[in-house]
């Protein structure tokens, strides 16, 4: 009995605040459409571009399939390219901009680089990776990591890039 009431009782408020609101909306319509008269269309120009005739005489081919294919993967026929069968290292799951030169300790000649992700406090050696760009640790420097990346352009080629990780307040 008294969920009868309480959907008796929803159903009329229902009902009678749509019949009100509806009102309103149509008052505002009507007074909107009588303070601006509708703008009678305008036709929209006829665009005409010009023709344009290819002659090639020392240009190329634009459509010579050598020309649109990608060649290789390699910069150069140097070889450079990543391994992409290597496992990947925590470090390489973030951007380097993410990442953050902390601390790094020397024992005799050796020196580790404490890199700051997500919290955590990684220690990277020279050869290890880092970064999203197939990063490889060149240098560990008193006040830096030097990093090598490999980047692959627009035609497929990889090429070599120089990146730096330097500590805060050097």
């Amino acid at each position: 009995m008294k969920r009868a009431g309480a959907w008796l009782v929803t159903a009329s408020l229902l009902a009678g605040c749509g019949l009100e609101q509806e009102e309103d909306l149509v008052a505002w319509m009507e007074a909107a459409r009588k303070r601006q008269p509708p703008v009678p269309g305008q036709a929209i120009p006829e665009l005409v571009t010009p023709a344009f005739r290819y002659e090639a005489g020392t240009r190329g081919d634009p459509f010579d399939p050598t020309r649109l294919s990608v060649t290789g993967g390699t910069a150069g026929g140097a070889g450079i390219e990543p391994d992409l069968r290597r496992v990947r290292e925590p470090l390489e799951s973030f951007a380097l901009d993410r990442l953050r030169l902390v601390g790094i300790l020397r024992r005799g000649a050796e020196r580790v680089a404490l890199v700051e992700a997500d919290r955590l406090i990684y220690s990277v050696r020279p050869g290890g990776h880092l970064g999203q760009d197939f990063g490889k640790v060149a240098a560990i420097n008193e006040d830096s990591i030097e990093i090598e990346e490999l980047v692959r352009d627009g035609g497929g080629t990889w090429s070599p890039r120089r990146a730096q990780l330097r500590l805060e307040g050097r």
